[in-house]
């Protein structure tokens, strides 16, 4: 026993000292790790995972940094906002609800002051309030409304220079007995060009005129929409533009063919 300690103990001090030495064991223990079929089968208990790389330092881990940013500022703030809620909720003393009302109370002035400022600052900065482009005061709403009118009503003179309205419809289709007459009112009014479809061929309400589809609603890129359907057609451009489908009130078609044909796309928003 003691010649066999001083073998192994000679064997370390070898393979700690001898450069070349390493070498050969490490040759060695690939050897008896490698291919079964060359080799002496090892049992299950033979572990031949080593790895011969230096274990590497354990990642520094830096020290948690306190928060600086406004925005971490408002997290924290939340945080502790629902710490101290769930804190009076699981033990509704007297002294836990009071810090949590305290909180809360704290947060919502700061809310407060954040909306005073908010709207003082509108107030003294033109480019900054939208009211002045679409208002709310009941004053100010009709003369916008007033002007609105005006413009929109400017639009649909000049509209048949460039652009003509098709209405499809069908004789069977209830909305369409309603939306015939109205598109016509509203047709009349602004002397609007107008060519009526009907899907069966037949007369629609209105619109006793009415050609016959006969593919023209597919060439419209319309083919199994919903009826009654109104749609720009732009002479200029050949580009159809879909005003609505379904009963469309008269102040509803003026605004959306306003909309499409004089507003910039974002000017009402």
């Amino acid at each position: 026993m003691q010649a066999q300690i001083s073998v192994a103990t000679a064997l370390a001090l070898g393979l700690a000292i001898s450069g070349p030495a390493v070498k050969a064991a490490a040759g060695e223990w690939r050897a008896w790790c490698g291919d079964n079929s060359t080799g002496p089968a090892l049992g299950w208990h033979f572990y031949c995972d080593r790895d011969d790389a230096p274990d590497e330092p354990p990642s520094q881990i830096p020290p948690e940094v306190a928060p600086s940013s406004a925005h971490a500022r408002i997290l924290e703030m939340r945080r502790e906002l629902e710490e101290a809620r769930a804190t009076a909720i699981l033990d509704p003393s007297p002294a836990h609800v009071s810090a949590y009302l305290r909180l809360q109370q704290a947060a919502l002035q700061r809310s407060a002051a954040f909306s005073d400022s908010f709207r003082r600052t509108v107030w003294a900065t033109p480019a900054l309030d939208y009211t002045l482009r679409r208002p709310v005061g009941a004053l100010a709403k009709q003369l916008w409304s007033d002007e609105r009118r005006a413009a929109r009503d400017a639009a649909l003179a000049g509209l048949s220079e460039r652009y003509g309205l098709i209405y499809l419809g069908d004789p069977a289709c209830a909305a369409c007995r309603v939306a015939g007459p109205l598109l016509r009112a509203f047709a009349m009014r602004h002397d609007l060009d107008v060519l009526a479809v009907s899907m069966t061929g037949d007369p629609l309400e209105g619109w006793p005129e009415a050609v016959p589809d006969q593919g023209r609603a597919e060439k419209l890129g319309l083919a199994g929409s919903p009826l009654p359907a109104v749609v720009l057609f732009d002479a200029a451009t050949q580009q159809v533009l879909p005003v609505g489908f379904g009963v469309l009130a008269e102040d509803q078609i003026a605004e959306r063919i306003f909309a499409l044909t004089a507003l910039e796309v974002g000017r009402d928003y």
